[in-house]
């Protein structure tokens, strides 16, 4: 049992000194470690000159502690380890040192404590029943489990919070020079204290680190071991406090921006050592690289950059007065950047194209930099390219590429500047991941081709998709490359139709800008100037992907869209350019699209955009249907059924539909009105109503109100279309196919006469109209209610032999015209049959008789001339001969002479009409009057 100094005389402290130096240096068997532990903290206590021996002391105890402590592990036996108690009682001691005066034993005390910590883990590192590969929580797992070593941690954590706010500085300078001495194997502890106190280890440790950076000279710091030591501090606390080092290290790189002209000048030369000093650390983990590049960036706005450039000099003296060194290690920097790669492409972009010198001192100050910034930015694309061939696209591990691929969004609007640097510079970056990830160069083609507005764009456009830099492997052909280019194109129109079609957030002029610019490409490759067109990787995209710009050709109601789309299609290679043969639906699916487009082109207004368009439907129909006969036959019948049932007929003159709108009535109330007895047919109960059960009169439809002038236009582009549909592939001379015209003729018998039956050529008994007589007025309200009837008999009267084939709807119109003696239908029908040679002279001419005649003559001429003569002379194709190589046949004159009994009831109506038909009678019946 100790006493305390004030009882105690000299001879008996000296006796407590004899006792401890015998007991410590020559220890017996009777010897007691606690009696001679107490004796050294009584004199620890209150002899201050035997402080150095009684803590030389404990650290043996501690080693002995900790030997057994590693046997034990070793042995995975549970032995006593009576240091235990002694250390316990120890940590107490030391303990209330600390406590009752941490200004005087804090500093002693940790340093003890601290080299203790560093020898404890070198000494035994390789000890006890660690991997060979252990890391920081296994050594932490391993001491933390030893009382000496805990007592010792927990010892050293409360000299620091002792000396937080006094010094501190003493403290961590001792961590690291132990860190640096013992390092690896003191990591663990650095990590523990450093938990302890995050913001004041970390704070102090980049102070530290810094001064003896500064201190270091101009050697190379990099092989600074203190350097290492920071680094190795930082990273183990990057995992649970990252964003204390990243705000620590921001706050740094703002105070070495500070202007404070009342500082001296060491710290003046530490404000210049700090962004060296950062990016040597930054270079030697990549944990910090990744806390320096999320903060630290942000504040590199265009006014700090005149700023640093002013201490760009001084800094290459910590880099070998090597000014490329810099340069060299801010490279290899940025390539290692996991984020921000698009701020970092920024700022080198904007410092290297800012026009302005404000900031700076000179205006040779100011070029240079924006030259370095420029001399960084072609050295980091040359290095990634570099890389990417070394190692291949897929086995490249570049940080910056990877970043750039998650920041795309910011990226991809560098494509579409306006300056050459910037969008040479962003085409290059996806270049390189385009090597790596095809859908990126995909996406990023497919942005531009949908957004970009000048040749310029295009250009960069077409590199983007056809750059062969990074291509692998380098043994590839360069047709192999070529292909490789088409197949990227392709994908990139796919890319492109599909948002176009599935997203309804694109733009009008966007969807527009699509179709133009792939037509100012397609111009490219028809003038075959660029070797990279000589592929028709343009023609071979959109053959690609003809279903797609079909369907969305068939959709759309604009116009504008249409009318780009038909452009692009109107430059695209015909089938007997390059021998393309799509499939039978592609064909008709293309051919409706088309047609759908010409239907928008008779709506438009401007009638100069109307027949530029149109005369695109002409070529792209003719090219179409000359090669397959499924696509006229589809193009006919489509035109046709448009323009005279469908709403597009008011264009051509029709009368518009009307359907009125009734209420649903429940069938019981409908049969309620119906009477009982049953209606048969020939009975008086069967009528002709001309209107709406339960409603009234049928109204009439509306009159059409579009110009006339215009409906003409219409009906002029309508028979263009027409005709470039029978188009005649083999013969320039004669443009028009007359089997085709054959064809519009039966649809016209199909669309027109609603029957089915009696529909063959010949003309039967005047009588036999009392049969026909519903179908011949319906046939006769459909020529009314649409005029263009009668243009399109014209078109097929004017290649005969076509009319022949529209022979029930010529002899259904000849009936109604002779029961109601309508002049304007009688004049057209016979000047039409006239045009056609159905009609021989002189029956040619009752076209110009006809309107001055009486209703009875009408009747009789029809009947006596027309009917009977059509009835005796079938309208065959048969009478038609064409000569070898002509385009149109002719009737013999000498053989379709008509009998005078076909004539002579014409030149009775003549003579009975003598007054003002006298000079056609001369003519007419010129032999007679010989």
């Amino acid at each position: 049992m100790l006493h305390s100094a004030g009882t105690l005389s000299p001879q008996d402290i000296l006796s407590e000194v004899r006792k401890f130096i015998s007991g410590a240096v020559r220890p017996t068997h009777n010897t007691s470690t606690l009696d001679v532990t107490r004796t050294a903290l009584f004199l620890l206590r209150n002899v201050p000159a035997a402080r150095d021996a009684v803590l030389e002391y404990f650290c043996n105890v501690f080693f002995v502690a900790v030997t057994k402590h590693v046997r034990q592990i070793e042995t995975n036996q549970n032995l006593a380890i009576c240091e235990e108690t002694i250390i316990a009682e120890i940590h107490a001691v030391l303990s209330s040192f600390i406590n009752g005066n941490p200004e005087a034993w804090a500093p002693i005390i940790s340093a003890w404590s601290l080299e203790l910590l560093g020898k404890l883990s070198s000494d035994y590192a390789k000890r006890g029943n660690l991997p060979v590969n252990a890391g920081i929580n296994d050594f932490l797992q391993q001491w933390m489990s030893c009382r000496a070593t805990r007592t010792l941690i927990d010892i050293t954590a409360q000299c620091l919070q002792c000396l937080m706010h006094s010094d501190t500085e003493s403290c961590i300078k001792a961590l690291l020079d132990t860190s640096v001495l013992h390092s690896p194997h003191f990591d663990w502890v650095v990590a523990h204290v450093g938990s302890c106190f995050p913001n004041t280890v970390i704070t102090r440790v980049l102070s530290c680190g810094l001064k003896d950076f500064c201190a270091m000279g101009y050697e190379h710091n990099i092989k600074n071991p203190k350097l290492n030591s920071v680094v190795g501090i930082l990273g183990h606390l990057a995992g649970s406090h990252f964003q204390d080092i990243r705000t620590a290290l921001l706050d740094l790189f703002k105070w070495s921006l500070n202007e404070d002209m009342n500082i001296d000048e060491d710290t003046k030369k530490q404000k210049l050592a700090t962004v060296p000093f950062l990016l040597n650390l930054a270079s030697l983990s990549q944990t910090l690289l990744k806390a320096i590049t999320s903060d630290v960036l942000q504040t590199l706005k265009p006014d700090i950059i005149p700023q640093l450039a002013l201490f760009a000099s001084d800094w290459c003296k910590y880099f070998d007065n090597q000014p490329k060194a810099l340069i060299d290690l801010t490279v290899h920097l940025i390539l290692g950047c996991e984020q921000g790669a698009s701020q970092i492409i920024n700022i080198l972009l904007d410092t290297a194209l800012n026009t302005s010198n404000v900031g700076y001192h000179s205006v040779n100050a100011a070029q240079s930099v924006k030259s370095v910034c420029n001399e960084i930015l072609e050295l980091v694309l040359e290095e990634i390219d570099l890389l990417l061939r070394t190692h291949g696209p897929q086995s490249a591990n570049i940080a910056l590429l990877t970043s750039i691929k998650q920041e795309l969004p910011v990226i991809l609007p560098l494509l579409l500047n306006q300056n050459p640097l910037r969008i040479q510079t962003a085409v290059r970056l996806l270049c390189f991941l385009g090597s790596q990830s095809g859908n990126i160069l995909i996406f990023a083609a497919s942005y531009m081709l949908v957004k970009a507005v000048t040749t310029f764009h295009l250009a960069a456009l077409i590199r983007l998709v056809s750059n062969n830099v990074v291509v692998f492997p380098s043994n590839k052909s360069e047709a192999d490359n070529m292909l490789a280019s088409h197949g990227y194109f392709s994908q990139v129109v796919e890319q492109a139709l599909r948002e176009i079609n599935y997203r309804n957030v694109m733009k009008k002029q966007e969807k527009r800008q699509f179709f133009q610019n792939l037509t100012v490409l397609l111009k490219w490759e028809n003038s075959n100037k660029a070797m990279i067109f000589r592929s028709k990787m343009i023609t071979h995209a959109i053959k690609s992907n003809l279903q797609q710009i079909s369907s969305l050709l068939t959709k759309t109601n604009d116009f504008e869209l249409a009318n780009d789309i038909a452009k692009m299609l109107d430059l695209f290679s015909t089938p007997e350019k390059d021998n393309y043969l799509p499939n039978v639906e592609l064909t008709l699916k293309l051919t409706r699209a088309i047609i759908q487009y010409f239907f928008l082109c008779i709506a438009e207004d401007d009638i100069t955009k109307k027949q530029q368009s149109v005369k695109i439907v002409c070529h792209l129909l003719k090219d179409l249907t000359c090669y397959s006969p499924c696509a006229r036959a589809l193009a006919l019948r489509e035109i046709l059924g448009h323009s005279i049932n469908n709403d597009p007929a008011k264009y051509f003159g029709a009368k518009e539909k009307f359907e009125p709108k009734f209420e649903e009535m429940l069938l019981l109330h409908q049969n309620h009105k119906q009477v009982t007895s049953t209606m048969l047919a020939q009975k008086h109960s069967s009528v002709f109503h001309a209107g709406v059960i339960g409603h009234g009169p049928r109204k009439p439809p509306p009159e059409n109100t579009i110009d006339k002038e215009i409906i003409t236009l219409n009906k002029m582009l309508l028979m263009d279309v027409i005709k470039a549909c029978c188009s005649n592939k083999d013969s320039e001379r004669y443009p028009v196919n007359l089997d085709a015209l054959t064809i519009v003729s039966l649809l016209l018998v199909e669309i027109v006469s609603p029957d089915v039956m009696y529909n063959g050529l010949p003309w039967p008994d005047e009588e036999f109209t009392k049969v026909t007589i519903e179908r011949d007025l319906q046939i006769r309200r459909t020529f009314r209610d649409v005029p263009l009837l009668w243009t399109l008999l014209e078109l097929t009267a004017w290649y005969r032999p076509a009319l022949a084939y529209c022979s029930v709807l010529l002899r259904g119109i000849a009936a109604t015209v002779m029961a109601n003696w309508n002049t304007e239908a009688g004049v057209s029908l016979v000047s039409v049959m006239a045009l056609g040679q159905l009609l021989p002279p002189p029956l040619a001419s009752i076209r110009d008789i006809l309107p001055v005649l009486e209703p009875h003559q009408i009747n009789i001429i029809m009947k006596e001339c027309v009917w009977a003569y059509m009835r005796e002379n079938v309208p065959s194709p048969a009478l038609f001969t064409r000569s070898e190589g002509a385009n149109i046949a002719w009737r013999d004159t000498d053989t379709s002479t008509p009998n005078v009994r076909f004539t002579e009831t014409l030149r009775l109506v003549l003579l009975a009409n003598i007054q003002t038909l006298g000079a056609l009678y001369s003519t007419l019946f010129y032999n007679e009057n010989k």
